[in-house]
């Protein structure tokens, strides 16, 4: 029997007993069947439920379901149901009202649940006035052990599959979409007045360019560099959005609810108006724009040994793409004055000094794998693509980072030790804690490599470096291991330091047209003081509306990515196991970069157990056994658009037995 958490069942005249039958089992009986239990896994519930593999174990799976989007279950991360204390009611309350997707037929409408608050099935009283695939807001009118039911109240937007997903997130998430009237009567200059720009350090002269993505449509940060005796002088110039947008005013209070700009595959939500996201506070190419410079001094071993701060008047002398400059900084080939790219030229040459500083710190360096959907005019998406990262990415990510560490120490020295002057408004990534890690702490020792229980970034960074040497896995999986591994980031009025940087004091300060916290540190830097009271709040707002904006733009790329695997239904690919958990394997498609689950009920007859010293599922009779970064030849079987859920199944044949006797993983592997 393979080690782990083997879920044994006493047999004493259960087998001749009656087995429920799929029709028969209802949300009920698997709830006493949870609650008897106390915490069980898919195979516990099986077997208390006695059911036989097939129809019955796919309701079973489908009431489970139900029962977590409603709330009466929840879904630990290691795969464990449990009830909640709704559950344990007799019926759990849902909100008034939902946004959802609508499906099904005529005189069998249903709409799927997007509130990330309430994920359940909506049965409808009525027919709805709208196309399958509409997104609608839904009345809630009744809830019992047999579903909830309501009726359509109105259509959300009707459009392209990108506008769907888009208006179907952002209302299911509650992201404010529209201006209040007080913001759009506010009038905002076109230009900069020539008595304000007098009262400024002037700076137009200096080759400042601007580095974005080619479809990037606001400019908040011009960056400039030139050799010094022993290093660089790095100029970083920042959007003044607080010269526009005053504390306690109508834009103010507007963007602190919006608390950042969402960015979607079709469109931007900005926290700010478009008149000054795009307009006055956007640093164009040859136009007057207002900024906050952060002018700093750094040595040729990468520390920045001088900073300060000063209001200007700039001129961006070119708007360039991370393309472009990283062509440039291959061959040297680019279309620009002198002085641009002579400054490109320098900036390369400090990004390698704070690079090599960055290396010393033992920052965590992970190069994610990001993607970009890919649409048609229609909205449609057509393709999903991995997007590459190049030189020029990193030289603006190093030049931003030093300039945020350079506002926290200055706003630090500013204070006097009173209640007059506040802290800053600090990024804050704390350690890794002990459960967090687990994951990563079961793989490392795969290939016999530990970490230490409370290790600083050096030390993970060295572990990781060392583990993709001894293995064979691809680096992906790796580096998902170590952000799953990884707190979250938040503001915090409290120098807790940045854990992934390796640094102990950082805030955010560069892109204040983006982000409240920018334009917070921004005012400080001015010489405001707001109560810490008030720092406390606006930073937990922030955090919140952060978090919610990541979890929108990840609802809609998921969105997006099932449409486009939707019409692949049926076809076989190659994967990689990317994750195990108890109730199955999640399985990265080939040249697709979406993730589908492999449900245990696919792996066939077989009772699997999860084993976490090996990372697997082990068969109980057979051996066999189906483990993290194994390859497998998978069907999409079934595609959820509402829910972002791809099922899979094993290809007819292939693998369906697993694999025996497999070695641990990574410890025999090749060295790369």
């Amino acid at each position: 029997m393979p080690k782990g958490r083997l879920l044994r069942h006493d047999h004493s005249g259960g087998d001749r007993q009656r087995r429920p039958s799929a029709t028969r089992l209802a949300p009920g009986a698997v709830r006493d069947a949870i609650g008897a239990i106390g915490e069980a896994s898919w195979s516990e519930l099986i077997r208390h439920l006695r059911l036989p593999r097939g129809p019955a174990s796919r309701t079973l799976r489908r009431v489970v379901d139900g029962l977590v989007a409603s709330g009466d279950v929840a879904l630990s991360k290691k795969g464990r149901y449990r009830l909640t204390d709704e559950g344990e009611e007799a019926v759990s309350k849902p909100p008034s009202s939902v946004v959802g997707r609508l499906d099904g037929r005529p005189r069998s409408w249903f709409v799927e649940s997007l509130d990330p608050e309430y994920r359940q099935r909506i049965d409808l009283v009525e027919e709805p006035h709208a196309p399958s695939g509409a997104v609608v807001e839904v009345e809630v009118l009744a809830t019992s052990f047999a579903g909830v039911t309501g009726r359509v109240k109105r259509l959300v937007e009707a459009g392209g599959e990108s506008a769907r997903a888009a208006a179907a997130m952002l209302a299911a998430y509650r992201i404010p979409t529209t201006w209040p009237v007080a913001v759009d009567r506010v009038d905002v200059p076109a230009s900069v007045p020539r008595d304000v720009a007098k009262a400024r350090k002037d700076l137009r002269g200096m080759p400042l360019v601007t580095i974005d993505g080619a479809d990037a449509r606001d400019f908040d940060d011009a960056v400039f560099a030139v050799p010094r005796r022993n290093g660089w002088r790095l100029v970083v110039a920042i959007a003044d959005v607080a010269h526009y947008v005053k504390t306690g005013s109508a834009l103010d209070r507007e963007a602190r609810e919006r608390g950042n700009s969402v960015y979607l595959p079709d469109r931007v939500v900005p926290m700010l108006p478009e008149r000054l996201s795009n307009g006055i506070c956007s640093l164009v190419p040859r136009e007057d724009r207002l900024a906050m410079v952060c002018d700093m001094r750094v040595t040729r071993e990468g520390r920045v040994s001088g900073h300060e701060f000063y209001q200007a008047v700039i001129r961006s002398h070119a708007r360039l793409t991370y393309t472009e400059v990283g062509r440039f900084l291959d061959d040297g080939r680019l279309q620009v004055e002198q002085p641009v790219a002579a400054s490109l030229g320098a900036l390369h040459d400090v990004y390698l000094a704070l690079k090599s500083r960055r290396d010393e710190r033992g920052a965590i360096d992970l190069d994610t794998r990001e993607t970009s959907i890919q649409l048609d005019d229609e909205g449609m998406p057509t393709a999903i693509e991995p997007v590459e990262r190049n030189d020029a990415h990193r030289l603006i990510e190093e030049a931003m980072i030093a300039a945020n560490v350079a506002a926290a120490s200055h706003l630090e020295s500013r204070k006097d030790g009173t209640d007059r002057s506040p802290p800053p408004v600090y990024r804050v990534h704390e350690p890794p804690t002990p459960e967090k890690t687990e994951a990563l702490v079961l793989a490392l020792r795969l290939v016999g490599e530990r970490l230490p229980a409370s290790p600083t970034p050096a030390e993970l960074s060295r572990v990781l470096a060392r583990a993709r040497e001894k293995s064979s896995w691809p680096s992906w999986i790796w580096e998902t291991l170590v952000l799953r591994s990884l707190a979250q980031a938040r503001y915090e009025p409290r120098r807790l330091g940045h854990f992934g940087l390796a640094l102990s004091t950082y805030a955010h300060f560069t892109s204040p047209i983006r982000r409240y916290a920018d334009l917070l540190v921004h005012r400080m830097l001015k010489g405001e003081r707001p109560s810490l009271d008030d720092l406390e709040a606006a930073a937990e707002h922030i955090s919140m509306t952060e978090r919610r904006a990541e979890d929108a733009e990840r609802a809609v790329d998921a969105w997006l990515k099932c449409v486009y695997v939707e019409g692949r239904i049926g076809e076989t690919f190659s994967g990689t196991v990317a994750s195990v958990v108890e109730f199955g394997l999640f399985v990265d498609l080939d040249g697709l970069f979406v993730q589908g689950l492999l449900h245990i009920s696919k792996l066939g007859r077989d009772y699997y157990h999860y084993v976490p010293e090996s990372m697997a599922l082990v068969a109980e009779r057979s051996g066999a056994r189906f483990a993290l970064a194994d390859r497998l030849e998978v069907v999409i079987e079934e595609v959820s658009v509402a829910t972002g859920r791809i099922d899979l199944a094993l290809a007819s044949g292939v693998g369906r037995r697993g694999r025996r006797g497999r070695r641990r993983a990574g410890y025999a592997a090749t060295r790369r």
